[in-house]
C-alpha cells in the first residue's frame, strides 16, 4: 500500500511540475509577443530577432501544451490510440474540454506549428506571428481549465 501511495504522490508531483513549466512557458510567450509587436518599429534586423524568438516560444509552448493535455486526458481515463496533437485536440472536443471553434483554432495552430518547423517563408511567418495572440489565449485557456483539477498529493 505504501508503494502505491508513493507512486501516486510522484505522479501528482509530475503533473504539478508540468503545470508550472507550462505556465512559465505561456508567460514567456506572452512577454515575447508583446515585445515583438512593438519591435516592428525597430530596425528590421532587431524586429526579425524578436519575431524569430516569438516563433520559437510558440513552438515550445505549443508542444508542452498538447503533450500536457494528452497526459491530462489519460488521467481522466481517456484512451488515446494515436498520440498526435490533432488527435489530442479532437479528443478534447469529445470530452467537452474544448468547443468546436476552439478545436478548429487548435488544428490551425497545429498546421502553423508544423509549417514553422518544416519550412520557412517570410510572409507565412509574418502571418503566423499575427495569429500567436489568439493561440496564446487558447493555450492559456486549456491550462486554466485543466489545472484546476486536483492531483494526488
Amino acid at each position: 500500500m505504501e508503494k502505491i501511495t508513493i507512486a501516486l504522490q510522484n505522479k501528482g508531483k509530475k503533473a504539478l511540475d508540468a503545470i508550472a513549466t507550462l505556465k512559465m512557458a505561456l508567460d514567456d510567450m506572452k512577454s515575447v509577443d508583446r515585445i515583438a509587436q512593438s519591435a516592428g518599429e525597430c530596425p528590421k534586423k532587431i524586429y526579425k530577432t524578436f519575431r524569430d524568438s516569438l516563433v520559437q516560444r510558440f513552438e515550445y509552448t505549443f508542444d508542452l501544451t498538447w503533450k500536457y493535455l494528452g497526459e491530462y486526458l489519460k488521467r481522466e481515463g481517456r484512451k488515446i490510440e494515436i498520440e498526435t496533437p490533432k488527435a489530442i485536440f479532437r479528443e478534447s472536443l469529445k470530452t467537452k474540454h474544448l468547443s468546436d471553434d476552439e478545436v478548429r483554432l487548435a488544428i490551425q495552430m497545429v498546421d502553423h506549428r508544423n509549417l514553422t518547423t518544416h519550412g520557412y517563408d517570410e510572409q507565412l511567418i509574418e502571418y503566423i506571428c499575427e495569429q500567436i495572440s489568439r493561440y496564446y489565449t487558447l493555450l492559456e485557456s486549456i491550462l486554466q481549465r485543466t489545472a484546476i483539477h486536483k492531483y494526488p498529493k
